[in-house]
């Protein structure tokens, strides 16, 4: 793969993963809420941009491309109007990042359009949704641990989920699924925290995730996945006691255990999380098949 293509799937993948990260947290508290009309559309969008980034992520290891996507940060809104706000704001950065790879032509060309493809629709639903909500005054009540935690397992359910399309593509299995596994435990203890909060009626706001790899060997895959998970183990600590939340505190309490356990694991061993195991990621393969 030529290095100019790399460089704008590169930074396709980094807008429309971190417009994912955000269309999940809005849907889980607008669910939460029972606000079904604004829900039904948010899904749709995250529906498009999710696919399309699991084949970017796919033809990128099917071509054996290492690549880093660099740090970033979402800002969540805190109720509907908000809400609403934040994603406008993220589908203009979205729009000038399309726009500055639209002189890309070639095998990159079909992941732009995809991802270019709803976005006019979807702006323009926003700027009349906006006009139509009143916003509402609201503190940030996330202490600065609990932030950290979020930012980290943004960053764990992104990198063990390139590590799981590596390794798939190198014809190591059983470590694929573990490594989907795992991304999908980061996202299961996320949307705990977030599900916790948007209860009490509030939105917690993630500091800047760090920069994650899809190595070239599968060898480097498993290592720099626990480097994320002896962070989140150690962070969850320290989130359960600066939270200033008794519930939030329990949540943090039981992902640092669960990631305390898969330190433990071998790469292509048992997946030993507890809170975090589901059996919707419990196979890479059928994945792979529902999405791609």
């Amino acid at each position: 793969m030529e290095k100019r293509e790399k460089d704008c799937l590169l930074r396709l993948l980094r807008a429309e993963l971190t417009a994912v990260h955000q269309q999940f947290i809005h849907m889980l508290a607008l669910r939460q809420w029972q606000r079904g009309e604004i829900l039904e559309r948010i899904t749709a969008i995250d529906a498009v941009d999710f696919k399309n980034v699991m084949h970017i992520i796919d033809h990128l290891a099917a071509h054996q491309v290492s690549a880093s996507l660099p740090s970033h940060q979402i800002w969540p809104g805190h109720d509907v109007a908000s809400i609403l706000s934040s994603e406008l704001r993220m589908e203009q950065h979205m729009a000038s990042v399309i726009d500055e790879l639209d002189f890309v032509g070639g095998e990159t060309r079909p992941f732009i359009d995809r991802a270019a493809g709803a976005r006019g629709e979807y702006r323009n639903w926003l700027e009349i949704e906006i006009r139509r909500h009143e916003p509402v005054t609201c503190d940030d009540k996330t202490s600065k641990a609990v932030a950290a935690l979020l930012a980290e397992l943004i960053a764990l359910v992104e990198q063990s989920m390139m590590c799981a399309f590596m390794l798939w593509h190198s014809g190591r299995k059983i470590e694929a699924d573990n490594a989907w596994r795992l991304s999908g435990a980061s996202m299961l203890y996320g949307t705990a925290l977030i599900k916790r909060a948007a209860y009490d009626g509030w939105m917690p706001a993630p500091s800047v995730s760090p920069e994650v790899l899809m190595p070239y060997t599968p060898e480097e895959a498993f290592g720099l996945d626990m480097i994320l998970v002896r962070r989140c183990a150690e962070m969850g600590q320290e989130a359960a006691k600066k939270s200033g939340d008794d519930a939030i505190s329990r949540i943090c309490l039981r992902i640092s255990e669960d990631c305390d356990l898969m330190l433990d694991m071998q790469a292509d061993g048992e997946f030993p999380a507890v809170f975090g195991r589901s059996p919707v990621f419990e196979s890479f393969a059928a994945t792979l098949e529902k999405h791609l």
